[in-house]
């Protein structure tokens, strides 16, 4: 069977407009997470190390990863025996990180939601990890502070809360903040 130039045409049309649409979403989810949150910007593995290392993270408690990219904190979280939940904007990188969390043999103890985690509560977390913007810090600060159990870890990457008093700063940009009492919002 031959295809005439109608049909190569048409299938040209067909993937440029299919294109067209992928880098339109992947752009304007993009562009939404700068102005909630952070632009995907992967952690290196010897980050995410120190970030789970610094936590005092233990089997069976909750980590929950706001922004969580493309899973890599949730799986080193799920393979030390911890209970690992994310929030990602981002369509394409849920999709993502959900297929590395299957392939990683944790779904069992991972997952991540499609959602802004502006606003979930966090009432329940052991320990939560973040990589936002300076930006976005203070906000996310008092969010924390209201809702965290006394107890709880905060780990950040890279950037420091305005008020919160550090407990520990392990090298590298790992900022390491203990919810000692709950603060009114």
């Amino acid at each position: 069977m031959v295809f005439g130039p109608f049909f190569l045409i048409a299938w040209v049309i067909i993937l440029v407009v299919g294109l067209s649409l992928l880098g339109g979403t992947l752009f304007a989810t993009t562009a939404y997470s700068v102005f909630s949150g952070a632009p995907f910007l992967p952690t290196d593995e010897r980050n995410v190390d120190d970030m789970i290392r610094s936590s005092g993270l233990k089997p069976g408690e909750l980590l929950v990863d706001l922004g969580s990219g493309d899973g890599r904190i949730l799986i080193a979280a799920a393979r030390v025996g911890a209970r690992a939940e994310g929030w990602e904007i981002s369509p394409f990188l849920c999709l993502w990180s959900q297929w590395k969390i299957r392939r990683a043999g944790v779904a069992d103890k991972a997952k991540v939601h499609l959602g802004s985690y502006w606003t979930e509560t966090f009432r329940q977390a052991d320990v939560v990890t973040l990589f936002l913007i300076t930006s976005q810090m203070g906000r996310m600060e008092k969010k924390l502070r209201s809702e965290l159990p006394v107890g709880s870890r905060v780990v950040s990457y890279a950037f420091k809360f305005p008020h919160w008093e550090l407990a520990d700063k392990t090298g590298r940009g790992v900022y390491l903040y203990r919810q000692t009492e709950r603060k009114a919002p």
